[in-house]
């Protein structure tokens, strides 16, 4: 067991490699460096983060993580921690605080003037800071301050842990949040940065410690165990959010997860297709339009009944809308087309990547006929940013389209359709001026109705404007599953 021992001790020993301790200061403390390279590379990080958080580009978000010096302040700060040197610590914050205030301020300046203001998924990846983001900082942070205290530096340990925990687009995302006035998107990122700076600081004063750092005083007993009792506090304090958040988000996933396998299971019918489908989680409302042959009461009931089944989804409301319409083509005619030409082309040699490539082609061209007819959330967005405007009791909206196959068996749109989400009905005017504005918008014919948004009215009837003999009223129906 002894031998066991020393065999550990010795192949996780940090000091066995480590750096001189006048070689371990002058590397952290040039790394905080405020003036010359260091801080003309900061504003260059700080630009190619903002547009690359802008444009959704990870490459260009990675490239800023790598070149940003923040991470030198930050372990800084542990340094003067470990050594006992309050002053050293105090200057370090300063200088840390400074590059905080200013990243945020030009990033802000940055996003005002930047011509593309909806909020990317990179900008968004960064506002909920779960328990794993903690991790990451702990376990980055141990990682480079391991790296710099080495004898012979590790030159790939540092670029890793700057792209790991990302010190330099929380900043940016934060500047995002005040430039279009969001403090979803503010304090979010603002707490993934206190995240990442406290544990990076916390780790390099645990390792500095094991390291036996030169102290530059005598720290009595009691001061000590102050210390660690705030510091314990402080760990408490940021790690309890993450954890919500991480609990959210896995219910989250549960959620839409199950509410995936519900309308793939649930609304698997040959004649009717689903067209547009939402979930409303705060609210415990599930939204679905169908289009096709018209459900009978026996299959809405039994749609009903199977809600209940789904553990995360028990007590949603379902409501239902539906339209009749023949004009499409059926499952089973979209799957023999696919497969009829894939024959065929089996017929002639093809790879693998071909025969991927041709399936993805051919379900691209004919999925949409039968199953997903469904428009972009930017779109969805657009309307819902200027329809509300000229008619304010518009709530909501879903959008999809009809179609059917062409004589040479492409996918051809016959009509958009667009169901409102009212508070208070339209008139048949007023839908007809809906139509004719978002079929400018959408570049087709539009068919608009409208409905009585969920808690208006326990049974609305909606009313519309459809006036095309070839396609029948729209008949909106709210299942209410309690």
């Amino acid at each position: 067991m002894n031998q066991l021992r020393k065999i550990l001790i010795d192949t996780f020993n940090l000091n066995t490699d480590c750096a001189s301790q006048e070689e371990i200061a002058e590397r952290i403390r040039s790394g905080g460096q405020l003036r010359g390279t260091n801080m003309c590379i900061m504003i260059l990080a700080m630009f190619i983060a903002s547009i690359g958080l802008n444009m959704n580009s990870t490459a260009v978000i990675i490239g800023a993580m790598l070149i940003s010096p923040l991470m030198g302040g930050i372990m800084n700060i542990g340094y003067g921690i470990a050594a006992y040197d309050m002053a050293h610590v105090r200057h370090a914050f300063m200088k840390l605080s400074f590059q905080v205030v200013f990243c945020v301020l030009v990033s802000t300046i940055y996003f005002m003037l930047s011509p593309i203001t909806a909020p990317s998924n990179e900008l968004l990846a960064r506002t909920s800071p779960t328990i794993w983001d903690v991790l990451i900082a702990l376990f980055g942070g141990l990682a480079g301050i391991i790296g710099v205290t080495r004898e012979e530096k590790v030159s790939n340990v540092i670029p890793g842990v700057a792209i790991a925990t990302a010190l330099m687009p929380p900043l940016c995302t934060a500047g995002y949040g005040i430039a279009r006035h969001s403090w979803k998107f503010f304090g979010g990122a603002m707490y993934l940065f206190f995240i990442n700076c406290f544990f990076i600081c916390l780790a390099a004063v645990v390792v500095l410690k094991i390291m036996h750092v030169s102290a530059k005083r005598e720290i009595a007993g009691r001061i000590l165990r102050k210390q660690k009792f705030y510091v314990m506090l402080v760990v408490i304090i940021t790690v309890l959010p993450s954890l919500y958040l991480a609990w959210q988000m896995i219910n989250n996933s549960a959620v839409n997860s199950q509410f995936g396998s519900f309308i793939s299971t649930q609304f698997d019918f040959e004649e009717t297709q689903v067209v547009s489908k939402s979930l409303d989680s705060k609210n415990g409302i599930i939204r679905v339009a169908v289009v096709g042959k018209r459900l009978d009461s026996s299959t809405q009931e039994a749609i009903q009944q199977a809600l209940a089944e789904y553990s995360h989804l028990k007590g949603m409301k379902l409501y239902l809308t539906q339209t009749e319409f023949t004009g499409g083509i059926s499952k089973e005619e979209v799957e023999s087309l696919i497969n009829t030409e894939m024959a065929a082309g089996e017929e002639i040699q093809m790879d693998y990547e071909e025969k991927n490539r041709a399936l993805s082609e051919k379900v691209d061209l004919y999925l949409p006929a039968y199953a997903q007819f469904s428009f972009s959330t930017a779109l969805k967005e657009q309307l819902m940013a200027e329809l509300p405007l000229f008619y304010p009791q518009i709530r909501d909206l879903d959008l999809a389209a009809l179609g059917s196959l062409d004589e040479e068996k492409k996918v051809r749109v016959e009509k958009y359709l667009l169901i409102l989400q009212v508070d208070t009905p339209l008139d048949g005017e007023q839908v007809a001026k809906i139509e004719e504005w978002s079929s400018k918008i959408i570049d087709g014919d539009v068919l608009a109705s409208w409905r009585l948004a969920p808690g208006v009215s326990d049974n609305s009837v909606s009313e519309n404007s459809i006036s095309d003999n070839s396609i029948p009223e729209t008949d909106p129906q709210e299942l209410n599953v309690e």
